[in-house]
């Protein structure tokens, strides 16, 4: 079995109906920078990453780009509107080198109707991305620190304290310039919040980095 199989919201179906599944998905893999899927297409796919994590983007009125939230492979399900034959409601873009899996959305749907565990936990799932979502609306226009932390806060869900990520990234996620990212992330650290390492940055107190946002 493969470790898809045995991670929600796939656990719960049936060996042969895990079988039909795994006959029709596809391993692929992308480099950082691609874009798996635009805002407004059809959403044929469902998408599971295996390794790595993608940016969901959504362009705002002004055409800047807004990161609405990251699936790692915690999170595991990218592209969920394919459940509901509507069509994708973000860009995804690769954040990292990924490697994902593919299922045609046609068939997760009919799996979706048939099997009230399998919908329960995706239920569960979509409601837990709307969260991160609508977080994501509520900093966007907010002070590039509340931003910042924000960002800092949602990586820690997925890696714990330890980042895995640059400041360039961070700034990419928190739409702002690599210049302010390192200005602000060395207030942090001079207030104890974190510290940097090698392509990582360590959360030393995430409850006085949530305080940051607890304005917005």
């Amino acid at each position: 079995m493969k470790p898809w199989q045995r991670q929600e919201p796939f656990v719960h179906l049936s060996d042969s109906v895990v079988h039909g599944l795994s006959r029709i998905a596809e391993v692929h893999r992308y480099p950082k920078g691609t874009v798996l899927f635009r805002d407004g297409e059809p959403a044929q796919d469902l998408w599971i990453i295996r390794r790595g994590w993608v940016r969901l983007v959504k362009k705002t009125t002004d055409s800047k780009a807004l990161t609405l939230d990251l699936v790692t492979p915690k999170d595991r399900l990218l592209g969920l509107s394919a459940f509901s034959e509507k069509t994708y409601l973000a860009s995804a873009i690769t954040a990292t080198p990924v490697e994902v899996v593919r299922i045609p959305a046609k068939a997760v749907r009919e799996v979706l109707q048939s099997d009230a565990k399998f919908a329960s936990c995706v239920t569960r799932i979509f409601s837990h991305r709307f969260h991160h979502m609508a977080q994501a609306y509520a900093t966007a226009f907010a002070p590039v620190e509340q931003r910042i932390a924000s960002v800092l806060l949602r990586l820690n869900e997925d890696f714990g304290a330890t980042l895995p990520v640059t400041r360039r990234e961070v700034a990419e996620l928190a739409g702002t310039t690599v210049e302010t990212a390192i200005r602000v992330t060395n207030r942090m650290r001079k207030e104890n919040l974190l510290l940097m390492q090698r392509g990582k940055i360590v959360l030393m107190n995430p409850k006085g980095l949530s305080k940051k946002i607890q304005t917005v």
